[in-house]
């Protein structure tokens, strides 16, 4: 199952925030990454996968996409923190990756 991460802005970026709308995270070990699906504010859509990196912590890889006003963002990876607030999953871009 593919988990849906809607993100806040057109883009992601230290301390951007969003919240995971479908799916099931889960920390158990696996030889392949969940596939995800990233959602921006201005409907464009990219795909990612979420690696769980301990506690809150999970390692977010999106693909390159093109925001709605055609600007080209490439491949990254990003360290996010997933929190529950009052039932919902949200997460925080916390550092890019190299």
């Amino acid at each position: 199952m593919t988990i849906t991460l809607e993100a806040g802005g057109t883009h992601l970026y230290v301390g951007a925030r969003g919240t995971v709308r479908d799916g099931r995270l889960s920390a158990a070990p696996s030889v392949k990454p969940p596939p995800c699906m990233v959602v921006f504010s201005d409907g464009v859509f990219t795909a990612g996968t979420l690696t769980p990196r301990g506690g809150t912590e999970w390692q977010l890889a999106v693909d390159g996409y093109t925001t709605a006003r055609g600007t080209a963002i490439p491949a990254k990876r990003w360290l996010v923190e997933m929190t529950c607030i009052g039932g919902t999953l949200s997460f925080q871009a916390k550092a890019k990756l190299t």
